[in-house]
């Protein structure tokens, strides 16, 4: 299976080649390390030169407005199914609405409560005909259809505010406590049909870094901006993509102990500005100086802010498989991706047009994808793309 796999990435770069007008591209270097382990050393781009290669355009765009009628009010989150449909999670009071990919509100579905079908905090994700709800106030997991009927709820986990990625596979990772020092992230392993499968941990790739205060029994930490830490996302298959972001290296696995292919990338240290670097901590130290007094300067030290930044600060993994790592450059406006396809071989850059990383994403297929931010205004708005998977001429 493995030679196979080769093979396929081969024919790939073959393909690749002849579709991007000539440009010279790499060649990863795969091998099979002791255990079946399959590692894959990239050196540049093999799918595509500079930024010749895939990109998104915006397809629509839906704002908040102050009212009544607006279809979106403040929402918290989003995800988007195969149709394009959009579930919008609106707060206060929570509520997950239905809006066709027009703009216009179809049903909501669930309420503010404590009863079936109602939640007092939503994570959601999609999986083909399922809506995913994880409510971490309550410790339950609610499985609608995306008609809006309650199918089951479970019991889950409590307090843990964080992505919940559901896979095209019926998988669902809640993220939940974790007491074993030599590990990093501990996920509850579900069925869409809530059934618990089992616990799943992602490895400690290194010490992460805090401005930790302490007084009178209480404790609060923050992690020092633009630091190394474990970053962890989630295949369609069920596999668990992650790695330590003080170096361009990716593992895939079922689990920390469950590896079944590691990728790297040649990286060039890139140098992050003081004035950016600046822009983070005064503001931050200022609010600090408030709660905590004159000591805040004592722990809140600029120099403990990196002025290197990270091989990547984020990874997602996409409908068909390919895995996007955000990179950091001087383009302050747009976010960077390199991206590799399911095995690990680099593809490419893609330069998408909207700042702030991968954060606010919902795919709802390999080629549609929503996103939530705020406009300048501070107005609410979901904007859509479609992405173009095709190599384009040099340009």
């Amino acid at each position: 299976m493995r030679l196979v796999a080769a093979l396929m990435v081969f024919g790939l770069l073959l393909v690749a080649c002849g579709g991007d007008g000539g440009s010279p591209l790499a060649r990863p270097a795969i091998d099979t390390l002791p255990g079946g382990i399959v590692a894959v050393h990239n050196t540049g781009p093999a799918g595509w030169a500079d930024t010749n290669g895939w990109r998104f355009v915006e397809t629509g765009r839906l704002v908040a407005t102050d009212s009544e009628d607006s279809p979106i009010i403040n929402p918290d989150g989003i995800e988007m199914d195969a149709e394009g449909r959009l579930y919008v999670i609106e707060r206060a009071p929570q509520l997950i609405k239905l809006i066709d990919p027009d703009g216009n509100l179809i049903r909501t579905i669930g309420r503010d409560g404590e009863g079936p079908g109602e939640y007092r905090s939503v994570l959601a994700g999609i999986s083909g005909n399922y809506l995913v709800v994880q409510d971490p106030n309550l410790s339950r997991l609610s499985v609608f259809d995306t008609s809006g009927a309650l199918l089951g709820s479970y019991p889950s986990a409590c307090c843990h505010f964080r992505e919940l990625p559901v896979t095209l596979s019926g998988d669902v990772f809640i993220a939940g406590p974790n007491r074993r020092e030599e590990l990093s992230d501990m996920f509850l392993h579900f069925t869409v049909n809530g059934e618990f499968v089992d616990t799943m941990y992602s490895p400690k790739g290194g010490e992460t870094s805090f401005w930790e205060f302490q007084r009178e029994g209480s404790r609060s930490r923050y992690v020092i901006p633009y630091t190394p830490v474990q970053v962890v996302a989630f295949a369609p298959s069920g596999e668990m993509v992650h790695g330590w972001s003080a170096e361009y290296r990716i593992a895939v696995g079922r689990s920390a102990f469950d590896t079944s292919r590691v990728f790297t990338l040649d990286w060039s240290p890139v140098e992050r500005p003081e004035s950016e670097r600046r822009a983070f901590f005064e503001p931050f130290l200022e609010s600090r100086l408030k709660s905590w007094g004159d000591e805040a300067r004592q722990i809140v030290r600029f120099d403990d802010i990196p002025a290197t930044a990270t091989p990547f600060s984020y990874l997602m993994v996409d409908p068909a498989g390919a895995i996007w790592a955000a990179v950091y450059t001087a383009d302050s406006m747009r976010t960077h991706f390199d991206v590799f396809d399911s095995l690990g071989v680099y593809q490419g850059r893609v330069v998408a047009p909207w700042k702030g990383g991968g954060w606010g994403l919902a795919w709802g297929d390999p080629t549609h994808v929503a996103r939530l931010s705020v406009n300048e205004e501070g107005y609410p708005e979901i904007a859509t793309y479609r992405l173009e998977r095709s190599v384009r001429e040099a340009e």
